[in-house]
């Protein structure tokens, strides 16, 4: 175990998920994420059976740790599924997506993922996925681009077409209203491809894909993908897993979204304190957030009052509470300090207030003195964007409910609103 201030800035990464070693080394176990997790794979191989299309939506808060559970999950069905998951931000503008692009993600990666598992494609799906694209982009393939597509044996018109959407934005547009009308084509494609995947792998696996953070999107990209397009969407033949933004949950259309799709999985904000207020403890998941903690690092590296004021503070969103911890070590450091204090976490607080408050409009404010007074999750479309941006949090106690943020509390409570 870690017992340096400086070991906390490599083992606490926001940013990053836990994979492979590092779930076995890290990943701590709670009994509500743990049924979720067993529900979605009994779902999944219950459909193995009867080779249904599933399509199921995965949300929770942006930090709530669901690439975690996506990636534990990932090794529980391993052995049954062909799986390809992917990060949708790797391919695509998290300001500007559409559902072309991603049915171009999803053809671009099950390519991908059959030359990774060496899964041999039949040469003539390979060739009508070229001209397709080829037909969409006109660009001229270069020397450089010929060695690309020889080494890959991934279409190099559609991973040129990739290319674009992701970083050129006026070209981007002219893509889209290509594909538009040929629509049917592309998903052919997907579907022609997943045949050969299933037919040709030597395991006899099923395609599931998942499809992560596709929930950071904003809310209006989000809107138009899941609800305009759910149709589209849910038109590929294999199993398939969008992850989808919590805000949209509450929105006023979310039951018509729903019904494109098999399920709504919720993975939830880790509780750590009841419905009646954060003076009642929930120690349960207290001990859950003080875990993550000490399966990498001492406790000795904090002040008590200092790792209890964090954990408040993060409303138990585990990518808050491991940002917090990691910024307070930077700050730790600078000032030449052994252990985190708790005035060190305050400063780190005090400058996420700023972020937090930045965002708020006048209007923003009456939404979050219903929802403290409340606590209840309703159909409103103002609450869309504060639970999208984390100034509203959503929990369960067998029904959900909701609360504000710590740190937005903290503000409105500055400004004797409470």
């Amino acid at each position: 175990m870690a017992d340096e201030l400086k070991d906390i800035y490599h083992l606490f990464n926001p940013d990053k998920a836990l994979l492979n070693d590092d779930l076995g080394k890290y990943y701590v176990k709670i009994d509500q994420n743990e049924t979720n997790i067993k529900e979605l794979q009994i779902r999944l191989e219950l459909g193995l059976e009867t080779r249904e299309p599933i399509k199921l939506l995965f949300t929770g808060h942006r930090g709530s740790g669901k690439s975690t559970t996506l990636n534990r999950l990932i090794l529980n069905l391993h052995s049954d599924f062909f799986i390809v998951k992917y990060n949708v931000l790797d391919l695509l503008d998290q300001n500007d997506v559409t559902y072309i692009d991603v049915l171009l993600s999803v053809l671009t990666k099950l390519f991908e993922k059959a030359q990774e598992d060496k899964v041999k494609l039949g040469d003539s799906l390979g060739k009508r996925a070229d001209e397709w694209s080829s037909s969409i982009t006109k660009t001229t393939i270069t020397e450089k681009g010929k060695g690309l597509e020889l080494k890959a044996k991934i279409p190099f018109y559609l991973l040129e077409i990739m290319g674009r959407i992701k970083n050129e934005s006026t070209t981007r547009e002219e893509i889209r209203k290509q594909i538009e009308p040929r629509v049917s084509e592309l998903i052919s494609l997907i579907n022609d491809t997943i045949v050969e995947i299933e037919k040709n792998d030597k395991n006899d696996k099923q395609v599931l894909v998942i499809i992560d953070n596709l929930e950071k999107i904003e809310s209006d990209n989000a809107l138009k993908l899941f609800h305009n397009h759910g149709t589209q969407l849910t038109q590929p033949i294999c199993k398939i897993i969008y992850t989808f933004p919590i805000s949209l949950k509450s929105s006023n259309i979310f039951q018509q979204i729903k019904m494109n799709f098999s399920d709504v999985y919720v993975h939830p904000n880790i509780k750590i304190h009841e419905k009646e207020g954060s003076e009642h403890h929930y120690e349960k998941g207290r001990d859950f957030m003080k875990e993550i903690v000490s399966k990498r690092v001492s406790q000795e590296l904090f002040e008590p009052d200092a790792l209890e004021y964090i954990l408040d503070m993060s409303g138990g969103v585990v990518r808050e509470f491991i940002r917090i911890i990691r910024d307070s070590s930077i700050r730790a450091l600078t000032r030449g300090k052994t252990k985190i204090d708790k005035d060190i976490a305050i400063d780190v607080v005090n400058g996420l207030k700023n972020l937090y408050q930045a965002q708020l409009s006048d209007s923003d404010y009456k939404v979050l003195l219903e929802v403290y007074k409340t606590k209840d999750i309703k159909r409103d479309d103002k609450l869309v964007d504060l639970l999208h941006n984390l100034s509203v949090l959503e929990y369960r106690n067998g029904r959900s409910w909701c609360d504000l943020n710590p740190i937005v509390r903290s503000i409105l409570d500055e400004k004797n609103m409470l």
